[in-house]
This record gives structure tokens, sequence and C-alpha cells, in this order.
């Protein structure tokens, strides 16, 4: 998807809700698993450079799905262009419940996200002006989802 597209943003949205909803029914019972979805909006006009990303705590890879404005090679977020971020735990046990923690830092930046919302933190560079979009949680504290937007302050916005 592009940014071109005038129903761009709900249609990251329904994409993100989709992989909740499919994650709960394949991921349910015995075989539950937590999991965490960020999605980040470069509202910018300039590049945001995705610096790093790591699952803290989890059981799966921290997996990248950007919009088609990303630059994989540089690891640039192009303005107006948007990624989700999706990560899931371990099946929890009674030593362990199952967390999933990532963190993500970029030039704009540095944040950590859970499956709890109490945890969670977001740190802007100076310059930068980031804000939680959204901050969704299954009461049961299955599944997180967030939405940051990310916009520049000063000369040259």
């Amino acid at each position: 998807m592009g940014g071109e597209s005038p129903s761009f943003f709900s249609s990251l949205d329904e994409e993100a809700w989709s992989l909740i909803d499919c994650w709960s029914y394949l991921f349910s019972a015995l075989n539950s698993r937590r999991c965490v979805i960020a999605g980040l909006i470069n509202a910018s006009n300039v590049d945001l450079q995705i610096k790093s990303t790591s699952l803290v705590e989890g059981g799966s890879p921290l997996f990248q799905i950007p919009s088609r404005d990303y630059d994989e090679g540089q690891a640039i977020l192009h303005p107006g262009a948007a990624m989700i971020f999706f990560a899931w735990g371990v099946a929890p046990s009674l030593q362990h419940i199952g967390g999933v923690f990532m963190n993500i830092e970029t030039n704009a930046f540095v944040c950590n996200l859970l499956d709890r919302s109490h945890s969670t933190s977001l740190v802007p560079v100076s310059g930068y002006q980031v804000g939680f979009l959204e901050k969704s949680y299954d009461e049961l504290g299955w599944w997180a989802k967030y939405w940051l937007l990310v916009t520049k302050h000063g000369f040259g916005q």
C-alpha cells in the first residue's frame, strides 16, 4: 500500500485489526500466546530512520510490515509512509507469563511497547513530537495495539 490512496490510514488500521483477529483464532486455548502490534506513521516532512528494533521479551522475531514508501536498504520511512511492527510471546507457563516487550529506536524517538499498558514508554528526540494515536488492549492481556504519529517541530517542517 502507498500513501496516495485516500483510504490509506483506515486500510492500515483494518489490516492491524485483521492481524489481531487472525492471531486470536490461531493461538487460543492451550496454544495461547500474547501479541503486540505497533503502527508508526511518519507525518513529518523529513525521512525517519529506523535505527534499531528488538524483541526484548517474546517468542518470535520482530516483524516489520512497511508501506510502499520505505527504503529497506537505508531503513528510511519517507514522509507520509507507515510501518507496522508485530511480535508474539511464548506460550505461558506456571513460571512465565509469556509477555511481549518490543523496543523501537528511530532518529525521532525511542519507545518500549509491551502487552501491558502500564509499562509502555515513549521518549521523543529534540525537534520531534511523537504521540500515541491509539493504545488498545485486550481485557485479558492477550494483545496490545498501538499507533504512533511522528511530526517535526520548527523550521523546515
